[in-house]
């Protein structure tokens, strides 16, 4: 027996919708009250196992950089630079030069000044 669609609708428009009787919810949460809580599994492992674990990986890495260290043959040799900055600096260090940077310097002191007196005035309030 084959039913359209819309026969099948139509059977399930005249079908009553079931409820649970009034007190159903009320019963299954008594029934819940009375179970078991679930114990929280909590595995514990010792520290000593943590530990040992922890030497071992230790021991392994220090083994490894003890054998790198005495299988290298280290000789190292810096270069020689040779650069001349005579020119470079004759260049730079002009006297108008001198004279901005230490004027830039003698007003960066001052608002740090300012700020260290702000704050031992503002404590004192």
């Amino acid at each position: 027996m084959e039913l359209k669609d819309e026969e099948l609708t139509e059977l399930l428009k005249g079908m009553e919708l079931e409820e649970p009787s009034m007190s159903f919810t009320r019963n299954v949460m008594e029934q819940v009250k009375l179970e078991k809580l679930p114990v929280s599994l909590k595995t514990r492992v010792d520290n000593r196992i943590i530990y040992g674990i922890a030497a071992i990986f230790g021991a392994f890495i220090a083994g490894v950089i003890i054998y790198a260290i005495a299988n290298t043959t280290a000789s190292y040799k810096l270069p020689e630079l040779k650069m001349d900055f005579s020119e470079a600096v004759d260049k730079t260090l002009t006297p108008g030069f001198l004279i901005a940077f230490l004027f830039i310097d003698v007003i960066i002191a001052l608002v740090y000044f300012d700020s260290i007196l702000r704050r031992k005035r503002a404590k004192g309030l």
